[in-house]
């Protein structure tokens, strides 16, 4: 079956239980002792787990090549759980794995070949749990506060060349799994030995289970030192070795470079959705975080809303936007799942449908199937589907959004800050100032106060334009104004969230919300009749049936979204204009030069740009941006964070050659 792009595996199971994959007439692992196979080729051979209680740094990184049956991964998440009660005071307190897979199992193939391992019976359910939908990319899984596996889906050729940054030279230990040579010669080629090489740190170590002349010239032409050593049971040899410390290449797109932050002292400004995310994934990393808000609580803002619409945004191209929008919305909806466990909010998973309400939107939608995405994310639904779905008479035809629903952003904004522990919390602060200083930065406030850290993070909207280190960053206002109907009979059976020019949420605590208007380079507060007439007009065009609604007199809302105009957000270390301005004219001319890295204003970063999705956005944002400041592994691949590096706007029209304003 095709996801996106992937082929789930198609098994046959030998007399012995053990998976094989048909395509390659070969099995995911030994039919004497698959997990004693994995201890010995891969753990042992990488010095596992003794190397957890030696390593000089907190996280460490494990990489590896064919994901399978997850037995590899779960076997040394096994060691790393055993090294932490063994040494509770170590150095290495996190577990950071990364694995490829081509052709990943269904859900159900690899709950029963996990079966054969009962003293792994609680890791694997915990990643049965966090097994995502089977689209290309990376899925980033917590699959506990210490440990974090991106699991990549699709070519290995294709992939590891995406991850630049935050992993090049940072893998501690490599896996070379996968299929045979001989059964799957594809994958073992010159190319991959270099990546390999690439994104391995100096003295990181490897281990496979082949023992293949060409492998083993391939690894060390590609720079590392290998050697045979006796293979598992009755295989008479398998290869080891460590990455020698070789000169290595320059980092490609120099302009795009992510810089990690400065120090553990965070200081975030802005207590929405982003701040607040952020300040989560930050704590769990061990920062000291101060937030800032210029409003008397969190969650004023645009994250104020009663209800919000989450959704992906996604479109049959498959470009830059899906590949952000989707790993987003499936990560933010682990996030928010896990969440709510242990932190209560307004939300409801009741899928969302987007109607065809005009020949524009139903051109995008018949574009939208076309891009065959998987059921479990995109549906077509004939009209009378869309009654039957939505329970109201809409009588159009549209798409569902069966994983999506609503949330609350206010709620989930203070879910987000109870859930990242002891924080310092500064309300009614108004930043008016940013000053570099030798050990970090220095924060202005409107009243004279003061607040050091080794990192800013500005999480704060439109806001971040104020001040002279952002003020040429491409971002703009969007008045967005929403109305709030009561709940009343003719809506009673409405069970999904219905999007059209605007949106309309099933009814929570007595009402529902409609929405929204958006007003671009608008950031005018004020209630407006106007849009309140312009949103009932809206649903009242779309939905006839529904009668002419009233909204609740006093209940609308008004929100500043910050936004950008290729519809993507800003994530990334705050770029020096001036600076890449004068390192990166005529570019096209310069093509055979060295190019310096990025300059950036260092230890000050920015986080804006959601516009209308950050529901959907900010958790993976959050992850993204955490990650980058603590240089670590990020769960994108280049290309898309490239696209949301603060820098892009005028970074394309340099790298054509054309004038920056």
């Amino acid at each position: 079956m095709s996801h996106r792009f992937i082929t789930t595996a198609r098994l046959d199971w030998n007399d012995q239980g053990t998976p094989v994959a048909t395509a390659f007439d070969d099995v995911y692992f030994s039919n004497d002792n698959g997990l004693a196979e994995t201890r010995y080729v891969f753990l042992g051979h990488n010095g596992l787990p003794q190397r957890f209680a030696e390593h000089d740094r907190d996280l460490f990184v494990v990489a590896e090549t064919g994901f399978g049956t997850g037995l590899n991964f779960l076997a040394t998440w096994r060691a790393f759980a055993d090294y932490k009660r063994q040494h509770p005071q170590g150095n290495t307190r996190r577990l950071h794995f990364i694995s490829v897979e081509k052709y990943p199992l269904s859900r159900d193939d690899l709950q029963q070949a996990l079966r054969q391992w009962p003293e792994l019976t609680i890791l694997s359910e915990h990643l049965l749990a966090e097994y995502p939908v089977l689209v290309d990319g990376c899925h980033r899984l917590w699959l506990a506060e210490d440990v974090c596996l991106d699991l990549w889906l699709g070519d290995v050729a294709e992939l590891l060349p995406q991850m630049d940054a935050g992993l090049a030279g940072r893998v501690d230990a490599w896996y070379l799994d996968g299929f045979a040579p001989g059964k799957n010669p594809e994958m073992w080629t010159p190319e991959l030995f270099a990546q390999l090489a690439r994104l391995a740190r100096n003295g990181a170590t490897l281990a496979t289970f082949t023992a293949a002349g060409f492998v083993r010239r391939g690894l060390i032409d590609a720079g590392f030192e290998v050697k045979r050593v006796k293979g598992f049971g009755r295989k008479r040899e398998m290869l080891a070795g460590f990455r020698r410390s070789d000169t290595r290449p320059p980092r490609p797109s120099p302009w795009y470079w992510r810089r990690p932050g400065l120090g553990q002292r965070t200081l975030i400004v802005g207590a929405g959705v982003a701040g607040a995310a952020l300040a989560r994934q930050l704590t769990r990393r061990g920062h000291h975080v101060t937030l800032l808000e210029r409003e008397s609580a969190s969650a004023q803002g645009a994250s104020g809303n009663h209800q919000g619409a989450i959704y992906p945004l996604l479109n049959g191209d498959h470009d830059t936007l899906s590949q952000f929008y989707l790993p987003a919305f499936l990560y933010g909806r682990r996030t928010l799942e896990r969440l709510a466990r242990r932190q209560p909010f307004g939300h409801d998973w009741c899928g969302v449908v987007q109607l065809a309400h005009d020949d524009k939107s139903a051109a995008k939608i018949d574009k939208l199937i076309a891009g065959a995405f998987p059921p479990e994310l995109v549906r077509p639904l004939s009209a009378e589907e869309v009654n039957e779905t939505t329970g109201i008479e809409a009588n159009r035809r549209g798409v569902a959004y069966p994983l999506g629903g609503w949330v609350c952003p206010h709620e989930l904004t203070a879910a987000l800050l109870a859930e990242a522990g002891d924080i310092a919390c500064h309300f009614n602060t108004r930043v008016t100032g940013l000053e570099r200083i030798h050990d970090g930065w220095q924060v202005q406030t409107e009243h004279g106060q003061t607040f050091g850290a080794d990192n800013v993070v500005l999480a704060n909207g439109h806001a971040l334009t104020t001040l002279a280190q952002t003020q040429g960053l491409a971002l703009y206002p969007v008045r967005g104004q929403v109305n709030h109907l009561p709940a009343q009979p003719v809506l009673a059976a409405l069970n999904t969230v219905v999007c059209y020019e605007g949106y309309l949420t099933p009814a929570w605590q007595g009402q529902h919300c409609v929405g929204a208007s958006y007003d671009r380079r608008d950031a005018g507060l004020d209630y407006r009749e106007t849009d309140e007439a312009d949103n009932l007009a809206k649903l009242q065009r779309t939905l006839p049936a529904l009668g002419e609604p009233n909204a609740i007199p006093g209940e609308g809302r008004v929100g500043i979204r910050a936004a950008c105009r290729d519809h993507l957000p800003l994530a990334g270390a705050a770029p020096d204009k001036d600076a890449q301005l004068a390192d990166y004219t005529d570019m096209p001319k310069r093509a055979g030069q060295a190019f310096p890295l990025a300059a950036d204003h260092a230890g000050l970063y920015v986080l804006s740009g959601l516009g209308s999705r950050g529901m959907c956005s900010a958790p993976l944002l959050a992850e993204v941006l955490a990650a980058q400041i603590q240089d670590e592994p990020l769960p994108l691949g280049r290309e898309v964070l490239d696209a949301l590096n603060p820098n892009r706007h005028w970074l394309r029209k340099l790298l054509k050659g054309k004038p920056v304003t």
